[in-house]
């Protein structure tokens, strides 16, 4: 188990909160916005600001998050619930909107030297070129290629066929 620098809450190995802590979370939330006493007033509010933090179209209920906090067969949280707990927890904490969403990524490679406590904002998309494992973050938003040597190989595959086919309808007339 490590600790989450954001959140300071423990990770299970593949960096998620285990259930356990998820639940133990929603607890430390409830307890820092409305005090020991649990209602299911307080819950259903609790259950809609967490459903707005990562835009649920379909709200979470009181009646979940107090299944949930009892431990009731067949409820538990999920990727979606634990984040929303994650980042309303570092809003608590005083983190701005950004640094509440941010999370800490492993296996990052980076080109330029980044400083601790960077965020890189954006989506992370796959290089256009066939057979390129390459996953980057492009800096304008209309860039396919991670890199000029993948741009140009691409290129020159699509350019290949179209030869090929201009010197078969050469010969054919």
């Amino acid at each position: 188990m490590e600790s989450n620098a954001l959140s300071g809450r423990l990770l299970d190995t593949a960096g998620q909160l285990n259930m356990q802590t998820a639940r133990e979370l929603l607890l430390d939330v409830y307890q820092d916005l409305y005090g020991p006493q649990i209602t299911l007033a307080n819950l259903n509010e609790l259950a809609g600001d967490l459903s707005r933090v990562v835009g649920r179209s379909r709200p979470w209920t009181g009646k979940f998050l107090h299944s949930i906090i009892k431990q009731y067969a067949g409820f538990s949280t999920n990727a979606s619930l634990t984040k929303a707990l994650t980042i309303l927890a570092a809003r608590l904490d005083g983190l701005n909107e950004i640094q509440a969403q941010a999370q800490e990524m492993k296996g990052l490679l980076a080109i330029n030297e980044l400083p601790p406590g960077t965020v890189i904002l954006g989506l992370a998309r796959r290089c256009a070129a066939p057979g390129c494992p390459v996953r980057f973050v492009p800096t304008h938003p209309r860039q396919k290629y991670h890199s000029k040597a993948c741009a140009a190989l691409d290129r020159r595959q699509k350019q290949q066929p179209e030869a090929r086919s201009q010197k078969r309808v050469e010969y054919s007339n």
